[in-house]
């Protein structure tokens, strides 16, 4: 990569980034205007902790052992945090539904992956597969979480903050792969950690004119949870693989 085009990928992407948090900085303070406050907080502490997993794994660490352990440790955190805290809480909704989304989002993690390994020859973060995978990812929770708070105003923050817990080891893991490709490493995470705020707080406005649905809320969250474990299993896999070359 030139340092021409270097220079024109990172504008691109402040480009995107500032539209990106704009958007979301908008509608976290069109939630709390509403009366979904608890929706607003928990975007907000979902986009601090994949930000702060970014800025983690941007660090140019890689002689240190103990940011090659959590190299090795990232994508195995994200399998553990889907099986977890992301299927229950997408069985609790519909199992079989749930069940579905899960399938579709492993078929669609799997598709996307070979999409962006065909396309990978050009340095870009558009085609590393784990960025997309998981902004998709993130805009189906996000769906699910807007959802749960309308319908269950009551319910606490402690829900909302469990599911959004696994941020923070998917943007170190995301990140760590970016600065592997020698690009924009923590600005471009900023598209998942904001997308589940964009997609939450429209969710909970549209929820309360709509008829209750909880084949769609399992649906969206299982699709969740299936591309967020196939980016996981894929992070193991590579950082295996990445061993037994070295070796």
């Amino acid at each position: 990569m030139t340092y021409g085009t270097a220079s024109a990928a990172a504008g691109s992407w402040r480009g995107v980034a500032t539209g990106v948090l704009t958007l979301f900085a908008a509608l976290v303070a069109l939630g709390a205007l509403e009366g979904y406050a608890k929706v607003s907080i928990v975007a907000l502490v979902g986009c601090g902790a994949m930000c702060a997993g970014a800025l983690i794994g941007s660090r140019d660490v890689a002689g240190g052992s103990l940011w090659q352990a959590l190299d090795g440790i990232a994508g195995g955190a994200m399998v553990a945090a889907a099986c977890v805290l992301l299927l229950p809480a997408a069985m609790a909704l519909d199992p079989v539904y749930a069940g579905v989304g899960v399938a579709l989002g492993l078929l669609a993690g799997m598709a996307l992956h070979q999409v962006c390994r065909r396309e990978a020859r050009a340095r870009s973060a558009w085609r590393e597969f784990s960025l997309i995978a998981l902004t998709v990812h993130s805009a189906g929770a996000g769906v699910v979480i807007g959802m749960l708070y309308a319908r269950m105003p009551e319910l606490g923050l402690w829900l909302g903050t469990v599911i959004v817990a696994h941020k923070l080891p998917a943007g170190y893991a995301v990140a760590r792969r970016l600065r592997k490709q020698r690009v924009a490493a923590v600005t471009p995470v900023l598209l998942p950690a904001c997308a589940v705020g964009i997609a939450a707080i429209p969710s909970a406005l549209v929820t309360d004119v709509l008829p209750e649905s909880a084949m769609i809320g399992a649906l969206c969250q299982g699709l969740a949870t299936g591309l967020f474990l196939h980016v996981g299993i894929e992070l193991c896999r590579s950082r295996s693989s990445g061993r037994g070359r070295r070796a």
